[in-house]
């Protein structure tokens, strides 16, 4: 479907294939900015998985504005530091539950059992321009309230905030 002939529509599709299939083009049709809130069991997917990997580095590559904001974890911290590599920022914010993301036109939230490495079997899809600004503001009222991935690696194994100032000398 060429992009100015975009259709307001919601659905839900299901089945891993047609998550990852969803995704892929979500990606592809976005212009200006991809922001995504992934938990923390998502970073491993977004590199692991090629298609999806690729899919982030073809957006860029276009221009587009990639932000990513998840958990970071002793868990996922190789992950999130190959998505530094690779989307302009990545962002912290502790006990993220749940998964979406929006683009300048577009809303898609993967819905997840959190558990690692485990494929999304259902998406919810949206372009109807009420969503997706509502999604945009939910996803800037979670990025202004974390930090960045710089700061929590700072921070180390400490899950308070209270530190989140405390920078050491480098």
């Amino acid at each position: 479907m060429p992009f100015n002939d975009l259709i307001e529509k919601m659905e839900v599709f299901y089945g891993t294939e047609k998550v990852i299939s969803e995704e892929l083009l979500f990606f592809s049709k976005a212009r200006q900015y991809i922001d995504t809130c992934m938990d923390s069991t998502r970073p491993s997917l977004a590199i692991g998985i090629e298609s999806i990997k690729r899919s982030f580095v073809d957006a860029k590559n276009r221009g587009v504005k990639l932000r990513y904001l998840t958990e970071i974890t002793d868990a996922n911290i190789s992950y999130c530091k190959d998505l530094m590599s690779i989307v302009d920022e990545v962002r912290h914010l502790d006990g993220i539950k749940g998964n979406f993301m929006v683009s300048e036109i577009e809303y898609l939230a993967p819905a997840t059992s959190h558990e690692e490495a485990k494929l999304a079997a259902l998406i919810i899809y949206s372009s109807v321009t009420e969503i997706v600004e509502h999604q945009q503001y939910v996803f800037e009222t979670l990025w202004n309230k974390s930090i960045s991935a710089d700061q929590r690696a700072q921070r180390g194994s400490d899950n308070t905030l209270s530190n989140q100032g405390n920078r050491r000398s480098r």
